[in-house]
């Protein structure tokens, strides 16, 4: 059977992450879809990197990090901008804040004419999914533009359509954060959240409660990740179905939940699953355990590593024999 085909549409990121010394920095590739691409392609799916590049020199090191990792640059768009900055604090347990400089970025100032464009690029690839999501789906001027196009492929029906809001404190107020992502989250036929997320986005509330809800709002699966507790996926009318996490020496938790996004993804579109000819609902218990099983481990495994480094396929093949 071919791989299917992902398309990933957003954001991509120069991260600025602590070196050895304390007051040193390096430049490192990242944002959430651009991760999302790259953990599709080394879990075997093909990946269709969908977004509006800038033009600075940073732009090139973007690129860099795309080709050198046997992903293609022919379906971003060249526009005019600099590339987005994150500078980035590692806490305690390895998790990692971020503070944005965006303004005058083309990531997002996604319109109409641009989404048609990209959207026309991964239909001619074959795509059979859409994923999209983090600070392109609630951050900047292009918002409304990328759901307008989210709720026509909704209705077109062709593409499985994957949302991860990734939600980032600071750096749009709460209230506003969290209507979009509910307008996304409720066109979206998978969903990947995790329990920072919701507990940001819904203080007060059981991430599990949420969930709950969510599913009833639209999506055929969401999918909780909580750490080293593992992750849960909610369907509706089923029971909730859960795989506990892995104990590994965390180097840091960066790309985690995008590499739980790819696995989940590819392990959907062997199943069949995705698509104008796929049916989530079909998914049963024993396949979704395999692949929670399988992104649970994914996820662990880039943990231990530092920076957005998923496995490749073999090495998770190799772990689940």
């Amino acid at each position: 059977m071919s791989p299917s085909c992902i398309a990933v549409l957003g954001e991509r990121i120069i991260d600025f992450v602590p070196g050895g010394d304390p007051q040193s920095y390096r430049a490192v590739a990242g944002g959430s879809p651009a991760n999302v691409a790259l953990g599709v392609h080394r879990l075997g799916g093909e990946a269709v990197l969908l977004g509006r590049a800038g033009d600075d020199g940073l732009a090139h090191l973007l690129d860099r990090a795309i080709t050198d990792n046997g992903l293609s640059t022919a379906a971003l768009l060249r526009r005019t901008g600099p590339s987005v900055l994150a500078v980035c604090t590692r806490n305690d347990d390895g998790s990692v804040a971020y503070y944005f400089y965006y303004q005058g970025s083309p990531d997002f100032m996604w319109d109409a004419t641009d989404l048609h464009e990209a959207l026309g690029a991964a239909r001619a690839a074959g795509a059979s999914a859409w994923h999209t999501g983090s600070l392109v789906s609630w951050l900047g001027p292009g918002v409304e533009a990328v759901l307008s196009a989210w709720r026509e492929a909704h209705e077109a029906g062709d593409l499985t359509l994957s949302y991860d809001p990734n939600a980032r404190p600071g750096t749009v107020p709460r209230a506003i954060m969290r209507g979009r992502v509910e307008d996304f989250v409720a066109l979206s036929h998978v969903v990947k959240v995790s329990d920072e997320d919701l507990d940001y986005l819904y203080p007060g509330e059981s991430p599990e409660d949420v969930c709950a809800r969510w599913i009833e709002a639209g999506p055929s699966i969401v999918v909780l990740t909580r750490g080293p507790r593992g992750l849960a996926a909610w369907r509706p009318g089923l029971a909730v179905v859960e795989v506990p996490g892995h104990t590994v020496t965390v180097a840091d938790t960066v790309g985690a939940g995008d590499t739980v996004t790819a696995a989940l993804l590819v392990g959907l579109g062997d199943a069949g699953a995705l698509g104008a000819d796929g049916d989530l609902s079909r998914v049963d218990d024993a396949t979704l355990l395999r692949i929670l099983r399988g992104a649970a481990l994914a996820a662990a495994m880039t943990c231990s590593r530092e920076g957005a480094q998923p496995p490749t396929r073999a090495e998770i093949d190799s772990e689940l024999i």
